[in-house]
């Protein structure tokens, strides 16, 4: 047995011995995680390198093809350099900045609208028993009507402005809005909702810190789908008659026999398709982790 002093002299010990394991392991996690950080940015740095590697090489074969390849006229099929003039030359005038403006305004538009009524459509046929079974066939029959088949009557309704083409890009963004989140709110695991049900959430409640959330990341992969095609159908709405736009933009080059111009077109699409794409996929990666990345 052990004297009280010999006890009391050893007490202190363990205590320091105690506090030093804590010490230890927050250190041991700090470096654990700058190390994870470091191995994230040499991963994203090696993408990048990649993504630019893969440019890089593209416009190389795009810049020979047409330069070696006997019978290939040039002005038809313009090499990288033959666009990046035409570029320069539509920048220095404003015309690329006020055609790309016209265009992003109006798909941002008809895709907004589009969404908050495919979201508001979807959580309640997905909630809401009869009115599914009512709408069922009227909704997914007119899916199947391509928004560019809509064009002509989009213009005998509303003419040729603004309001065909926003009517157009709305009808096109509001159906993979509305089927991604009918599918998430439809399959929300009954136990949560019982859940909440026992816990005195009223429904309303229930719908927006239940329901809403565990629909999030099929109602984001919706949008994300649907911003791509608000992208197509604008410029088939702004190839039929418009003053500005991408889409007029390539139509006028296409009268002029400019393939430069209409080059510069389709990659300034291509670009905002991208990057918008990027956004979401990042920003859908961050509110959802587990959702995963693409």
């Amino acid at each position: 047995m052990r004297s009280s002093s010999e006890r009391l002299h050893t007490t202190p010990i363990t205590f320091l011995s105690t506090g030093t394991d804590d010490e230890e392991r927050r250190i041991a996690e700090q470096e654990f995680l700058a190390s994870l950080r470091r191995q994230r940015r040499r991963t994203v740095a090696s993408q990048t390198l990649l993504n630019v590697a893969g440019v890089v090489l593209f416009a190389l074969i795009w810049e020979l093809l047409p330069r070696t390849i006997p019978g290939i006229n040039q002005l038809m099929f313009p090499p990288p350099s033959g666009v990046i003039e035409a570029f320069l030359e539509l920048c220095a005038s404003g015309e690329l900045v006020a055609h790309t403006l016209a265009s992003l305004l109006r798909a941002l538009a008809g895709f907004a609208f589009g969404s908050c009524a495919g979201i508001i459509a979807g959580l309640l046929v997905a909630r809401i028993l009869p009115l599914r079974h009512m709408s069922d066939p009227v909704l997914h029959g007119l899916r199947s009507i391509p928004a560019i088949a809509l064009v002509p009557l989009a213009i005998v309704w509303f003419g040729i402005g603004e309001i065909a083409k926003i009517a157009l890009i709305t009808w096109a963004a509001f159906f993979p809005v509305w089927i991604n989140t009918f599918l998430g709110a439809r399959d929300v695991h009954i136990v949560l909702i019982r859940s909440a049900k026992s816990l005195g959430a009223s429904p309303t409640r229930t719908l927006f810190t239940v329901i809403l959330p565990a629909a999030a990341p099929l109602i984001f992969a919706g949008l994300r789908q649907a911003l791509a095609v608000a992208l197509v159908v604008m410029v088939a709405a702004e190839l039929v008659g418009a003053s500005t736009g991408l889409g007029q933009l390539i139509a006028m080059s296409h009268q002029l026999f400019r393939v430069d111009v209409m080059f510069v077109a389709l990659l300034t699409l291509g670009a905002i398709g991208f990057a918008l794409d990027r956004i979401f996929a990042s920003l859908l990666h961050r509110l959802f982790p587990w959702y995963g990345r693409s």
